[in-house]
């Protein structure tokens, strides 16, 4: 049952423990296998990076999967596999299979010391260190899944090592008493029979230890231990020779030279400093080579460098940090240290603890780390995740009830103790603690989908965790593909700014302002500007806006918890209304724990007479004049919906072979020269000329002279051509849906629509199935002739790709 829930967990929880939980790991590699525009974090600067690609390889497969086989669940399921929601969980999923590997040790171990088995599982899946950290992609999960099998097989082979050496040394003692030479060469067989054990796992051992120095180094200071008991296996106590110590050392370098150099050479090339050639060639100096760890400790033994991280007291780790993340378990193993520590200087030697024992390995692997690391001023609860399996190990007995036996109550306060705190602990980590953040990600997302074309968004986030970006799945080059088959690249029209959370929240519109102006320097497109901060400082960001922004709330996501800034839940200065009570003001306080979206705009927006006086031009009109531009405005809208419906719906299309198109070609001549009759076509226009007698005569009425008033007519209407071409596209529309066609309107129809098709008379050829050819050029034919009883079609001819778009103003 605890598997199962972990599992599902780890598909639902939506708390934010810490930014290193994306940015060490997947957001790094959404970037670089699937393209996303995620920035990565400083750790990972060619010039000198502290993290190894190696961990953000391993738990960024499933991306792998899902970029070659999206593609396949698109076009055959119609499900789009590649969306945040499925980046965010697929590398959690991993993390959650590859923490049962801890569990399986926990389990062994459990038996080679006769404890009960399946009660230590079950103190260690209870753990919400397993239920939250367990499934999320940090190097902390890593470094705890690897110090599970290094105790699993350090504590094998010093079991069965203890076991083999004292055959081995029954053995000699009957060899060395035994009186014939039939029994000493017996003897001598069954010792020979006995399995080995010096070298037993070395090659695990120095893999997996290698291999954690890289996903942390400080996972040297965790495995010391271990190792050390692995290397005196019988030598401290003289049960065999003390070579036996350097041969096993010696065991341990083929792992490590081999782990090392797959590492170091697999970040030399992902970080650029080394070439296959120049590997090939030997063409190498020190430089070419990248040891991450090195970085890491020279980075990290410079205080200054910490105090941009937070600089902590000493006693952090052993006062606060182990209650937080073990509870009652990490209060019982301080005090089985304190009594172990008080028994080894007190009592006579022959009531000392062993030294050797399975017991002291693990109790010293649970307490060396912890003094070592709180000597670094820097100090984070998930550092000490390690430390969990030995505590389990030592203690799980105390915090269950077991039945079958007289239980004390202090046993019953542990037990309770116990899963209180982790219910809470995996409420509040895996669902509330930033929990804001990733669902926010998701909304702008799908915020980002529904903006028309030609705009760019700018997201401003503030007073939250580091946001992961690659939830917002932007590409870094977006290569579009023309009808005709050229391909061009999109402009970036996405852009993220985290402001963190050290200014005022007045400062916001500051900056806010600062970024739009920038935005519309930058570009010739539109500019929106999103801000998502917590909501318990919309009010003061409300009330602090200048008269020229307007602010309007997007979105509201619920369950998010910020320490930094939480809402102030105190009622008594409230003010209270018979609507309103004590009750409502605290729902409302509760609601604050929430992250709003807010579109911020600055000035107001101009209502459509600004707009019309916004124009390069502008002249004096009267109302009657400007009903007559209004009405056009309308018509022009009507005209361009009508073309859009054409495009979808009234062509279907045909694939012609290339004497089809060169006649194509000529006839589409032939309809370029009809164009030059536009002007002759729209001057025998009565509709047209009853449109502009309308507009002359109202403007005579408002200036008094026909000629100048009909020219600021048709400046006014639509800029001189702008005009003309909406009446007379105005008038096409009315000509194709009337019953009556002349030659005129003929004509005028093969004119039209010039934006979209060009009309070709095919009466010289019939429209037969050997004409098409499926592997040539591919043109769109209308269904039905142009003009009845006649060969007359639409075709429509290729376009080149729309590379900017127009205001009404510009058209």
């Amino acid at each position: 049952m605890l598997a199962l829930a972990r599992l599902y967990l780890a598909t639902v929880q939506t708390g934010y423990i810490h930014p290193d939980e994306f940015h060490q790991s997947v957001q790094v590699m959404a970037r670089d296998l699937l393209n996303i525009d995620a920035k990565k974090p400083w750790e990972f600067h060619p010039e000198n990076p502290i993290r190894s690609v190696t961990f953000s390889a391993v738990v960024s497969l499933p991306y792998v999967f899902i970029k070659y086989v999206a593609p396949f669940f698109t076009y055959y399921l119609g499900y789009e596999l590649q969306s945040p929601y499925n980046l965010l969980v697929a590398p959690r999923i991993l993390m959650t299979f590859l923490s049962f590997i801890a569990d399986y040790s926990v389990y062994r171990i459990a038996r080679m010391c006769f404890l009960r088995p399946w009660c230590c599982v079950e103190v260690f899946a209870s753990s919400y260190i397993m239920l939250v950290y367990a499934t999320r992609t940090f190097s902390n999960t890593m470094e705890l899944i690897l110090m599970a099998v290094l105790l699993w097989r350090v504590c094998e082979s010093m079991v069965e090592s203890t076991k083999i050496i004292r055959k081995q040394n029954v053995l000699q003692d009957l060899y060395e008493s035994a009186e014939t030479l039939q029994d000493k060469v017996k003897l001598v067989r069954i010792k020979s029979k006995l399995p080995p054990y010096n070298y037993v796992d070395s090659a695990i051992i120095s893999v997996v230890v290698t291999y954690g120095a890289f996903v942390r180094p400080t996972f040297v200071i965790f495995s010391f231990i271990p190792v050390a008991f692995w290397l005196q296996r019988g030598v401290v106590t003289k049960e065999v020779d003390f070579s036996y110590f350097n041969l096993r050392c010696l065991s341990l370098l083929p792992g490590i030279v081999v782990t090392f150099l797959t590492c170091v050479l697999a970040d030399s090339f992902y970080y650029g400093s080394l070439t296959f050639t120049e590997l090939l060639f030997w063409n190498v100096t020190g430089r070419s080579f990248i040891v991450t760890p090195v970085n890491f400790l020279l980075y990290n033994a410079n205080e200054n460098n910490l105090a941009t991280h937070g600089l902590h007291p000493y006693y952090l780790h052993l006062v606060v940090n182990l209650p937080l993340l073990h509870g009652v378990l990490g209060l019982l193993g301080l005090w089985s240290v304190s009594k172990y520590m008080a028994s080894f200087i007190t009592n006579d030697m022959t009531k000392k603890p062993k030294i050797f024992s399975i017991a002291t390995m693990l109790l010293a692997t649970f307490i060396l780390p912890v003094l070592v690391l709180s000597a670094v001023p820097h100090q984070e609860p998930r550092f000490l995740l390690p430390t969990l399996l030995p505590l389990v190990i030592l203690h799980s007995d105390d915090v269950l009830l077991i039945s079958g036996k007289r239980l004390k109550a202090f046993k019953h306060l542990c037990f309770l103790a116990w899963h209180v705190w982790n219910i809470f602990c995996v409420i509040f980590f895996g669902f509330l603690h930033q929990g804001g953040v990733t669902k926010t990600m998701m909304r702008v997302h799908e915020h980002i989908l529904l903006q028309p074309p030609h705009t760019n968004t700018h997201i401003v986030f503030s007073d939250m965790y580091t946001p992961p970006t690659f939830l917002l799945m932007r590409r870094i080059n977006v290569v579009a593909v023309a009808e005709d088959g050229r391909k061009y690249r999109m402009a970036k029209s996405v852009f993220t700014y985290d402001v963190g959370g050290s200014r005022a929240v007045s400062d916001l519109h500051e900056v806010t302002s600062r970024i739009y102006k920038e935005a519309l320097q930058n570009s010739t497109r539109d500019a929106e500007l999103v801000l998502c901060l917590p909501a318990s400082l919309s009010e003061e960001l409300y009330n602090s806006k200048p008269e020229n922004v307007s602010l309007r709330r997007l979105q509201r996501v619920r369950g998010h918890i910020t320490m930094e800034d939480p809402p102030d839940m105190v009622i008594d200065a409230a003010s209270f209304t018979e609507s309103c009570g004590h009750v409502c003001q605290f729902l409302r306080r509760l609601d604050q724990f929430s992250i709003d979206i807010i579109g911020i705009y600055f000035g107001p927006r101009p209502d459509r007479s600004e707009r019309v006086a916004s124009l390069e031009k502008t002249f004096d009109i009267d109302d009657e004049t400007f009903e007559v531009i209004d009405e056009a405005f309308d018509m022009n809208e009507e005209i361009f919906s009508r073309k859009e419906k054409t495009k979808e719906s009234n062509h279907e299309t045909f694939i012609i072979d290339e004497k089809t198109f060169g006649t194509v070609k000529k006839t589409f001549r032939v309809t370029e020269e009809t164009f030059e009759m536009d002007e002759d076509i729209f001057d025998t226009d009565d509709e047209t000329f009853d449109t502009n007698d309308q507009t002359s005569g109202t403007n005579d009425q408002t200036s008094g002279t026909n000629d100048q008033t009909s020219g600021t007519d048709d400046q006014t209407s639509g800029t001189d051509d702008q005009a003309t071409d909406t009446q007379d596209q105005a008038t096409d529309t009315q000509d194709q849906t009337s019953d009556t066609q002349d030659l005129t309107s003929s004509a005028r129809d093969q004119t039209s629509n010039t934006d979209d098709k060009s009309y070709a008379d095919i009466d010289n050829f019939d429209l037969k199935d050997d004409y098409f050819d499926p592997f040539e050029d591919e043109f769109e034919l209308s269904d039905e002739p142009l003009i009845p009883n006649t060969k007359t079609y639409a075709i429509r001819l290729p376009k080149p790709p729309k590379v900017a778009a127009h205001t009404r103003e510009e058209l």
